[in-house]
Formats: structure tokens, C-alpha cells, sequence
């Protein structure tokens, strides 16, 4: 129960970012990450999950732009079993993908899938927060192998814009807020949450802003006539941090790297 459990909290060295964050950063963390629509930013969120996962490390990862399918395809090319380490507990692929296409009308709740993932069938916030808030109080979860004790693990994925075509911003802010940050506290996770820029008001992204404990932003820029994505740590609250531009590159397996 997450009442009468003592969580650890650990120190990680998150994949591609942690050398420009050189004390790491605490599980329970939470990063916001701003990035332009057309810019690497799901390269850049596969590839901390992927590595995460060669790692050791326990990675939760939503599918909520591109498909579950889509996903698992992009992860193999980085090298990941996907359905090994799902059965193993070491990684999770939630699907939030298929609701916003309309196709699980039936199940408008949170669904266990064979103790493996999550599925979403439906993305309005009043189908499935009441799941969220027992779990806050301790309820036991669906997943066997995602007990409550997640200290160290890593929920990342490739952006939670869809979800604003189905809740309103100021219904998002209370659940961000009131659910799901301390949600990923008490488990333990550290979260890395995106959103795409120019979509929202300028108000909700200020209010996504101080809630978290820390900004990335990806960002694509046009010098001497070529197009270059570049990535930083705008703001880490309390602790040291490299916030210059770094270049991304990425291989033909969908890669990403930062150039110094």
C-alpha cells in the first residue's frame, strides 16, 4: 500500500540528457518537456526509453500520438525486444493511441492488457481519473509485474497533446495537478512529459511550467540554409545544469544523439 510503504527515492542518470545534468536527477522528479511539431522530439523520447531499458532501468513509455504498433516497430529498430521485456516487467508500452482514433468505445475506462500494458479507451479525463485516484490511495494495481514501489523507473512518451482535443485546458491543469504528477510521485517514477508548441494558450503552458520541477525544449532552427534540431535544459528548479543549445542528430535507426 502506498500509505504504509517507505519509497526509495534514488539518483538516475537519465539516457542521452545526464551529462548535462551532473548530479542526475531524483526519482519523483517531474521534467516538462516543449517541443515544435515537426522537430525529433519522439526520436529523442525513444531513445532515453530504449536506453533506459539496455540499462536495467524500468521505463513506462506512452503511445499516445503514434500507434502502439508504430511504437514497438521504432523501438525494435533500437534494439529492444519489446515482448520479452514487457513479460519481464522492465518495460510498458501504454496505449493511448487507439482511443483518440475512437476504436475502444466499449472499454472507456483504464484496461489491463495480459499484465503486460495499459489501454486507454477513452482520453476524456472523467472515464478513467477515479482509476487514478484509487490508485494514489493505494489500491492495488491491475499490472502484477508494476507493483506500488516504481522508485527509479521512467515514464516518458511521445506527447500528450491528444489528450487536449478531448479535455478542456483548464479540466487538464486540475487532473495534471491533482492526479497524475502526484500519481508518478508516489510511485517513484521519474516523469518526462511533452507537449508540442503553438498548440495550446499561452496560459496553459505557463501553468504546466510551475508545476514541474524542470523544462526541456526542442526546438527546429534554420542556420546557414540547413535545418538543425537542437535540444536544452531551459530550467532545472534547484539543482546545477548545462542550458546551452545542443545539436540532434539521428541515425538511420531513429537514434538520437547531442552533439557537445
Amino acid at each position: 500500500m502506498i500509505g504504509s510503504t517507505q519509497l526509495v527515492t534514488k539518483t538516475l542518470a537519465v539516457p542521452l540528457i545526464d551529462r548535462l545534468i551532473p548530479d542526475g536527477l531524483s526519482s519523483g522528479t517531474s521534467l516538462l518537456v516543449e517541443f515544435d511539431p515537426e522537430g525529433q522530439w519522439f526520436a529523442v523520447s525513444r531513445t532515453i526509453a530504449a536506453t533506459a531499458v539496455k540499462n536495467g532501468l524500468r521505463v513506462v513509455y506512452g503511445a499516445h500520438a503514434r500507434s502502439r504498433e508504430d511504437t514497438i516497430t521504432a523501438f525494435t529498430k533500437l534494439g529492444i525486444d519489446v515482448d520479452a521485456t514487457e513479460k519481464g516487467g522492465l518495460l510498458r508500452i501504454d496505449d493511448s493511441y487507439t482511443s483518440t482514433m475512437k476504436l475502444d468505445r466499449d472499454n472507456p475506462g483504464i484496461v489491463a492488457v495480459d499484465d503486460k500494458y495499459y489501454r486507454h479507451g477513452s482520453l476524456k479525463i472523467a472515464d478513467w481519473s477515479i482509476d487514478q485516484l484509487k490508485s494514489i490511495k493505494g489500491a492495488p494495481q491491475s499490472l502484477s509485474k508494476w507493483g506500488h514501489d516504481q522508485s527509479g523507473a521512467i515514464a516518458i512518451g511521445d506527447t500528450l497533446t491528444p489528450f487536449l482535443r478531448f479535455n478542456e485546458e483548464k479540466v487538464f491543469l486540475e487532473w495534471m495537478e491533482t492526479r497524475d504528477l502526484p500519481l508518478q510521485r508516489k510511485f517513484g517514477r521519474l516523469s518526462i512529459f511533452a507537449f508540442s508548441r503553438g498548440v495550446h494558450s499561452e496560459p496553459f503552458y505557463r501553468s504546466l511550467e510551475c508545476m514541474f520541477d524542470g523544462l526541456i525544449e526542442v526546438r527546429v532552427v534554420e542556420h546557414d540554409n540547413e535545418v538543425k534540431n537542437m535540444l536544452r535544459i531551459r530550467n532545472l528548479k534547484g539543482q546545477p545544469h548545462d542550458s546551452h543549445w545542443h545539436e540532434i542528430r539521428v541515425s538511420s535507426t531513429g537514434e538520437a544523439s547531442l552533439l557537445p
